[in-house]
């Protein structure tokens, strides 16, 4: 019975938790109300009856902006004209005639709903508008989804007609196609679950790729794949061609740097600096051979697109080692203001 009821307590204050949350923007733009309305009934309150005090109901109509309901505004310049009228008593008596204080009076009040109307207008084209955004990033979403399968689709054809192919060097170049355009894929239905922004955060997007490389691995336990990055805000295109290449650089460590079942670890660093963008990929295999590090396809696949991106890319030995010296490819990219 205890922990029963210690549980009911602990979900009432839960809800109420979240009903305090709720409501907090509206406490909020009530004090404000408040404030602003006793501060024009002050301000009346020790002014000539032919000063105006419009600024101060014209300040509360406006708080209508922070309220969520549209029609809010509506009710403050309800809440507005009365106490306008009652200013008109308790303000100081000058030398102004009934008329000329009443028809202040009156000017201060259209004035005030206009500003409600034009606040009103104005919510209710917001909410429109947040609502065709919302449709179009679903939309979007849905359509960088289909076009990930499609790319993926894609790759398998080529990959099929690779097989079927009785040249090697045609066999070699579809298999290459039909690799990459699988990788732009797998990345493009990875961005479309992401938060509906532009942009990408760099740390959770290539900590989702490189767990994505290493679940697809045939023997994950032989070949560690390790990630340090930076959080950063990347858009769309950037994050696509960054991944490509990432995934490039570390399929051709594990084709190239471990042989006859060997087993070692793949360290990726991507840094941040105020100018541009720093991935390394550092593994501790067999190295390359300087010749074949410059002349090999997917070398030159992956230098061709950084410096489409205005970057560059250069591979160097890791450590001083005969044995396994290992390989160090650095890609840098400009950041772009």
């Amino acid at each position: 019975m205890a922990v029963a009821a210690l549980t009911a307590f602990s979900e009432h204050i839960g809800r109420l938790r979240a009903a305090t949350q709720q409501w907090r923007p509206w406490g909020s733009a009530v004090t404000a109300v408040i404030i602003v309305a006793a501060g024009g009934l002050a301000f009346d309150s020790v002014t000539p009856q032919i000063i105006s005090v419009g600024i101060f109901y014209v300040g509360v109509v406006l708080i209508g902006f922070w309220f969520p309901k549209p029609k809010a505004a509506l009710a403050l310049a309800l809440l507005a004209t009365p106490l306008i009228v009652v200013g008109y008593w308790i303000a100081v008596p000058d030398d102004t005639t009934a008329w000329q204080a009443w028809l202040n009076r009156v000017l201060t009040v259209g004035t005030v709903w206009m500003t409600a109307m034009f606040v009103w207008h104005i919510r209710v084209l917001e909410q429109r508008l947040q609502q065709q955004i919302e449709i179009t990033e679903r939309l979007s979403s849905e359509m960088s989804h289909r076009i990930g399968n499609h790319l993926q689709l894609v790759g398998s054809f080529l990959r099929l007609h690779a097989a079927s192919s009785h040249s090697e060097e045609s066999r070699r170049a579809l298999e290459l196609a039909g690799s990459r355009v699988m990788v732009i894929g797998n990345i493009q239905r990875m961005l479309s679950h992401s938060a509906p922004s532009h942009m990408v955060d760099t740390k959770a997007f290539l900590t989702a790729l490189v767990c994505e490389v290493r679940s697809a691995l045939p023997d994950p336990d032989r070949i560690d794949i390790g990630l340090r990055a930076d959080s950063a805000e990347l858009t769309s295109t950037t994050a696509i061609a960054i991944g490509a290449l990432l995934v490039e650089l570390i399929n051709n460590a594990l084709k190239h740097a471990f042989r006859d079942s060997m087993t070692g670890m793949i360290a990726v660093d991507f840094t941040v600096s105020e100018d541009q963008y720093i991935v390394e990929c550092n593994d501790d295999g067999v190295g390359v051979i300087e010749k074949q590090a410059t002349q090999g396809f997917g070398t030159q696949s992956v230098s061709a697109l950084a410096r489409l991106m205005g970057g560059s890319i250069t591979c160097l030995p890791a450590r001083p080692s005969n044995a396994r010296p290992g390989t160090t490819w650095r890609l840098v990219i400009p950041r772009k203001s």
